[in-house]
This record gives structure tokens, C-alpha cells and sequence, in this order.
């Protein structure tokens, strides 16, 4: 029997693989799906995946094949956490290390029994989403085993999507949907992708789940046409989110020079220089600052130079990789440094 705790993380897991197909990733949802299928198979509760030394249930794959040379396609592990109240722990970040190494250890056994020519081999990842923080001894793990982590807090563009899953709560579900999280998932799925199901939604979700699915948790997600991941200083991970797709005008060369907002409770955003909010284009990415410089960034918020100083030593550049158009593109946003000293010009004077 599932908890609601598990089938919001369920729906939020859902939600960010969709996000993950805009900005040009491969959903594996079947054995089927994937480049090379030799390593996964259908379970008893969902996909497994093959580690070097015992299977392991994985609910959410997505595969990059658009990698730069000397660099095996990405194979990477989606696990979404919606918590209440609290937030995500150690024992979450721990659990991912674990699978992550044993996964990424298969190739042994594949290359032994298979032969090396026969199966692709990946270069793995894992990432952990969640809405209400993680502790630091999460953070410190993560960042020590080069796990992920991506939170989704004050980002307005987002924001509807969060809220639509806090609503729903026992109320929503049949005694059928509480015994069966993976065809809830599935429901939410169709919904995202096709818009029409393939079973009656009333076994399932009773009136409330189904508004909250059918019409809140689609018209928000949808919602956001501009979906981009990316590394900041080439070594935090961030989810760049707008309400628009970014224009192939925006980036008619492969740096754009950029302003860079931001608010004490974590929302920022990227917008470029030198371009009117009117014209064509003009992008607003809005993000949630990596725990890790949120907490130098509110240590220093009073002082409006410390600020300055911190958005120029950790910010000076983001590199952003997916559809910009039909084309696949990998950009750099810069901070603009004429820009930033009359920023700290304005907060000095």
C-alpha cells in the first residue's frame, strides 16, 4: 500500500521526466526504449536495472546520446522526493550512492558474458529532486559522491506545479489507487504525453485526484515551455525553467552575456543584457540557488558588496545544453562584467 508521500514524489518524478524530454532526453519507460535494452527488464514493482551484483528497481530513467566526444552516452537515474515538511535525509542521498556504484560496475559483467562489442556501455549519473531542502549531512554526501541534487523552491514558473501536488492528499485516491502507485504514475504520464487515457481514471482517483491530475498538474506543467539543464561554474547542477522556449535569436552566437536578479529566499534568474524585455530575444531562466550558495549568499545578504563579490566569484558563468529551436545547442551565459561593476558601482554609492 502506498503512502501519499510516495505517490507525490511519484507525481513530481513523473513531472520532471517530461521536463527532461523538452530539453532532448530519451524517456526510458520500457526495456524497449532504451539505446541498449540488455540491462534493463520489467519487475514486479517497475523497471530494473542491472548492477554488478543484484538487480535494482530504478522508477525513473532518462539517456542523452547528444555527448561530446571521448564521452559515453547518459544514462541517468531520476529519483524525486515531495516531502511535507521535512527534509530530504541522509539515507536518500546514501541509498543513490549505492545503486549508482553497483550500476556503474555492470559493464564487467555485461563485456564478460556478452562480449565487449555487443553492449553499450554508460557514463551513469543520479540526481535527486526535491521541494523542501535537504540536510547537510545530504548535501555533504552528495557533493563528497557526486550525486545531484536539484530543489524546486520559490521558482514562480513552477510554482502552480508544486502546489497542485501538496493538494493532493488520501482524499484524491480509491482504495484501488492506493494499492497500485504505478498505474497512478501511468495515469499522470498519459496525461502529460497524450492527453487521453487507456483506463478509467474512477478506478483510481476519485473526483478531487482527478482535477488535480487531468486539469492542475497538466496545465501546470505544460506551462512551462522552457526546460534547460545546466552546470554553474561547471560544477553545480541547476534546472533553468521558463514559461517560454528560449528563441534561436537569443543566441546567435554560443555566449550571451547576461544580468543575473536574484532575492534572499532563493529565487534568481538569468536575463540578458542589452535586450528589451519586449524583443524577441529576451529570456527570463529562473532557478533555485544550489543549497550550498544559498547559504553563503544569505550569510552575506545585509551586506550589498559581499553580495556583489559572491554573484561575481560564483556566478561568472552557466553552460546549458538542449533543443534551442529544432537544433541541439550547448551555450554559455556569462555574467557581464560592464554590467556587474555598475551593479556594484550602484550598491557602493
Amino acid at each position: 500500500m502506498a503512502t501519499v508521500t510516495q505517490i507525490r514524489g511519484a507525481l513530481l518524478e513523473e513531472a520532471v521526466l517530461f521536463l527532461l524530454s523538452r530539453v532532448g532526453y530519451r524517456i526510458v519507460y520500457y526495456p524497449a526504449d532504451s539505446i541498449d535494452p540488455s540491462d534493463i527488464k520489467n519487475g514486479r514493482s517497475g523497471l530494473e536495472l542491472e548492477g554488478r551484483g543484484t538487480w535494482h528497481q530504478i522508477d525513473a530513467i532518462a539517456e542523452q546520446y547528444y555527448t561530446p566526444a571521448f564521452m559515453y552516452p547518459l544514462r541517468l537515474l531520476v529519483e524525486a522526493k515531495f516531502y511535507a515538511h521535512s527534509p530530504v535525509g541522509l539515507n536518500v542521498v546514501r541509498n543513490s550512492v549505492g545503486v549508482l556504484k553497483d550500476i556503474s560496475e555492470n559493464c564487467f559483467s555485461k563485456h564478460r558474458f556478452r562480449g565487449a562489442l555487443s553492449t553499450v556501455r554508460f557514463n551513469y549519473q543520479s540526481a535527486v529532486f526535491g521541494v523542501s531542502g535537504f540536510t547537510k549531512p545530504a548535501v555533504e554526501y552528495a557533493v563528497a559522491h557526486q550525486i545531484f541534487l536539484i530543489e524546486y523552491k520559490n521558482i514562480p514558473v513552477i510554482q502552480p506545479l508544486v502546489d497542485a501536488i501538496r493538494d493532493f492528499d488520501e482524499g484524491c485516491l480509491t482504495i484501488q489507487g492506493i494499492n497500485s502507485i504505478s498505474e497512478v504514475r501511468k495515469i499522470l504520464r498519459e496525461a502529460l504525453n497524450m492527453g487521453y487515457y487507456s483506463v478509467d481514471l474512477h478506478r483510481f482517483l476519485k473526483i478531487k485526484g482527478i482535477e488535480i491530475v487531468d486539469k492542475r498538474v497538466r496545465r501546470a506543467v505544460h506551462n512551462i515551455r522552457g526546460s534547460y539543464f545546466g552546470m554553474l561554474q561547471g560544477r553545480w547542477p541547476m534546472h533553468l525553467l521558463t514559461s517560454q522556449p528560449l528563441a534561436e535569436d537569443a543566441f546567435t552566437s554560443d555566449i550571451v552575456k547576461c544580468r543575473l536578479i536574484g532575492e534572499r529566499n532563493g529565487h534568481w534568474c538569468f536575463t540578458p543584457v542589452d535586450v528589451d524585455q519586449n524583443d524577441p530575444g529576451w529570456f527570463e531562466l529562473q532557478f533555485f540557488l544550489p543549497v550550498e550558495l544559498a547559504k553563503i549568499v544569505g550569510q552575506h545578504w545585509g551586506d550589498s558588496q559581499m553580495v556583489a563579490n559572491t554573484k561575481e566569484q560564483y556566478f561568472s558563468f552557466i553552460t546549458i545544453t538542449g533543443k534551442i529551436g529544432n537544433t541541439w545547442r550547448s551555450v554559455r551565459l556569462e555574467l557581464d562584467q560592464n554590467w556587474l561593476r555598475r551593479y556594484i558601482e550602484q550598491v557602493v554609492n
